[in-house]
């Protein structure tokens, strides 16, 4: 992994629906995620569920939970040259979709998309 090659994504999610963090994934590429920051903006409980797929077909493969207004969620704390992915995203995939159960959150990745 370049760190310096590494591709920054936002978005605040919400419990409205699903929401696609970074762009469409290209055709016969893959999206490794290295990085992701995650900080609960209500107040109260909140948890965020990150999934894959294209919309009304979107599959959970990974959920956040904040007990408290502010909480942040991050991992890894510290990103090594040497770091293997958190996360991995074929193609067919489409986009990395995320929702909260109670409100906004927001969250930060960082990837790379290789063949």
């Amino acid at each position: 992994m370049n760190k310096q090659a590494l591709i920054p994504a936002h978005i605040v999610a919400n419990n409205g629906a699903y929401q696609s963090i970074g762009s469409q994934i290209a055709p016969n590429m893959r999206r490794y995620v290295y990085f992701i920051k995650a900080t609960n903006q209500v107040v109260g409980a909140n948890e965020l569920s990150i999934a894959r797929g294209p919309a009304a077909a979107e599959v959970v493969i990974d959920t956040v939970q904040a007990v408290l207004q502010y909480d942040i969620w991050e991992y890894p704390e510290a990103l090594p040259e040497n770091a293997a992915p958190i996360y991995i995203f074929e193609a067919a995939n489409q986009f990395i979709r995320v929702i909260t159960d109670n409100g906004n959150m927001d969250v930060f990745i960082l990837f790379a998309d290789e063949p």
